[in-house]
Formats: C-alpha cells, structure tokens, sequence
C-alpha cells in the first residue's frame, strides 16, 4: 500500500514537471541519439555493441549522441570515443531524488530534435528512460520489447506507446551479454557472431606502485545483500597470501573504506589498500595487472572479464541469476562462481525459479563459507 502511494506521488510529480518541458520541433539531419542510463557492469555488457551501430550500413553516416550514465562517464570517453561523436552525461540517482537537477536535464535534452532515438535497455524503467523516450523529439524511437522487473504492467501498456518500434526478445532467462547482441542483430539486420566481450588494454598511469603478483580482493557492491562479509574476506585474503604467495590489494568505493581498514588491520601479510583511491579508469588498469580476482557480484568482475583477467572468482548469493552471472563458457572461462549452498544443492531447480524476470533472491550471502571459497580457488588453480 505505503508503495503504491509512493508510486503514485512519483507519477504526480514528474507529470507536473513534464507539462513544462517543451520538446522542439527541430530536428538535426542524420543523428541518432543512444540511450544507456543502467549500471557500471551493464555498460561494460553493452559497449562492444556501439562500434556495429556506428559501422552499420543504416547509420554510418548518422552522427551518434550518446545519452549515459554519469557513473561511467570516464570508461566510455576513453574506450568508446572512436564510435561515439557527442556525450550527454546524466547522474541517475540525481535525476530521480532531486526535482530541480530533474527539470534542468529535461529541458536540456527536450531541447534536442534527433533523427533517431535508440533505447536497447531491456529491463526499461517508466521514471527515467521511458520518461525520456517520450519528452525528446526524434521522427523515429526504437527500444525493447522488454520485461517487467523494473516496470508495472499498466506503466509498460502506457509506454509502449512512447516508442515507434519495440524489437521483439525472447522470453526467457538470458545472459545479458546476449540479450544485446539479440537487440542490435534484430536492430541491424546482421548476425553480430564476431562481436566478443573485451576491452583493449590501455597504459594508464598510476600514482601508486603495484606488486608484481598479487590478488585483488574487491569488498564493494551496489546493495548490501550481494556483500560478502569484511571477515570473511579477510580470512580468503590470508589464505592467498599464505598458500599461493599473493600479495592483496582490495578494492571498492569510498563507502566500503571502514570495512577495508577492518581487513588491512587483519591482515598479517603484504596489503595495498585501494578502496575509495582510484577513478575507474585507474580501477581498469589495477584489474589488468592482477593475477586473481575474489569479488561479490558486481561490476569488476564484468571489467575483469573484459579485460581477460585469468582467475576471476565470484561470491553469489543468487540474485538474477542467468542474467549477469554465471558468464557461459564461451564467453568465458575464466569466471569462477562460488554459490549460496542452497543454490549448490538444487542449481537445475534454480535455473527454473530464476526464469522469473527480476526474480531476487533473498539467500544470506554469509551463508557462503570461507571453505567453500577455499575450496572453489585449489579446484581452479590446481588444475591448471
């Protein structure tokens, strides 16, 4: 009830909002606006897919705006500035809390006429995506058929409407990686088979120096479910240093900082602490020099992926499973998950729960033992 109310005075407000945001009539010949406002790992799943839109026949002679989230802003300036010609960045959070920064943003991009608009994200959202489909002029918008994790059925028959075309998807659980090839195959009529996950390596300077071999330790994660805990990652961290001769180096965000000076103290071993101290393109780089990776399910270890790290292992309490974890093998081989033992004992009975769209689940991720951690790093190293 107290949701739906929420849900409701949400939908007051940005509609008052909306009715004095004035959408152009102006259209700038031959461009094309891309829409991306999801997470760090989404993105790193989805890039490799802008530079076929760039080189494809029915739009490569399109200037390509990329509308973005703001969190990645320094990854995709670097990685994608070849096949991208102007950035637009948006602060996600900002933009749903705050009704000025909200209003400012409206306007500014309301102001813009496009070609075409291109939204593949395929767990849309009515507030923020869908909002802006419908507010920004463009002759032609394109986006997914979608689902219904992130939006309610009755907004969904609504914004539908918002869109000329919605490319069909299958319905079923599928990794995301290829939840976007099948967008942009469909989108540019072409099989997109070379296409491959990666990120080509870069020399980016760091103000810090690394060890030559070492583990990282990575304690962050966007919600607190999906956190492994400081103790127990501080008992992996010693065992790396102890039985393999890894020097750690942790990593995560600011936010993560007192649980990583809980481990620095714990830790008997060498340690460089790095939590809250890179940008993300620093990040890339401390990843690409790693020899191992000990992470919750987060964006790193999609960077790691990316980045053809060797030895990735993930803690995984279950949620969206078949989405963003565990990565099939022909993507890669390298990522290891180590499962909530609920999930271990029944994973085919998982696999059929987890074909519900969105489904979270509520497993206790410290249900995962420092054994079963242990354990799933000599099964790998030792059989390579």
């Amino acid at each position: 009830m107290i949701l739906n109310l929420k849900i409701i005075l949400k939908l007051f407000i940005y509609s008052i909002i909306n009715i004095f945001i004035k959408s152009t009539n102006n259209i700038k010949p031959n461009s094309l606006l891309l829409i991306r406002l999801d997470a760090i790992g989404d993105y790193v799943l989805f890039r490799n897919f802008i530079e076929p839109l760039k080189n494809n026949e029915k739009y490569k002679n399109y200037t390509i705006t990329l509308l973005g989230n703001s969190a990645w802003k320094s990854l995709s300036e670097k990685y994608d500035h070849d096949s991208i010609d102007e950035f637009i960045w948006l602060d996600r959070d900002r933009f749903i809390e705050d009704i000025f920064y909200r209003t400012k943003k409206l306007r500014e991009l309301a102001s813009r006429g496009y070609e075409v608009i291109i939204s593949p994200t395929y767990s849309r959202d009515f507030f923020i995506v869908d909002n802006l489909v419908k507010l920004i002029t463009a002759r032609k918008k394109i986006g997914s058929v979608g689902d219904f994790s992130n939006i309610k059925k009755w907004q969904k028959n609504l914004s539908d409407n918002y869109y000329d075309i919605l490319i069909p998807s299958k319905s079923i659980v599928m990794f995301e990686f290829e939840r976007n090839k099948e967008f942009f195959e469909k989108l540019l009529s072409t099989k997109l088979n070379t296409i491959s996950l990666n990120m080509k390596k870069q020399h980016n300077r760091l103000m810090y120096d690394l060890p030559k071999k070492y583990a990282i330790i990575f304690i962050g994660a966007s919600d607190k479910y999906k956190k492994w805990s400081v103790e127990k990652f501080s008992q992996a961290a010693n065992y790396l240093n102890v039985k393999y001769g890894y020097d750690i180096v942790i990593c995560g965000s600011r936010a993560d900082s007192n649980q990583a000076s809980k481990l620095e103290k714990n830790h008997d071993g060498k340690l460089l602490n790095l939590v809250g101290k890179t940008s993300l393109i620093e990040l890339t780089t401390v990843i690409d020099n790693c020899d191992l990776m000990l992470s919750n399910e987060t964006s790193a270890p999609h960077i790691a992926v990316a980045l053809k790290t060797l030895n990735i292992f993930v803690i995984y309490n279950g949620s969206h499973y078949g989405r963003f974890t565990p990565y099939p093998k022909e993507i890669s081989k390298n990522y290891h998950v180590i499962y909530h033992p609920d999930i271990n004992r029944d994973l085919d009975g998982y696999k059929s729960i987890s074909n519900n769209y969105g489904y979270r689940t509520n497993l206790y991720i410290d249900d995962i033992t420092i054994k079963m951690v242990k354990d799933k790093i000599d099964t790998v190293l030792n059989n390579k």
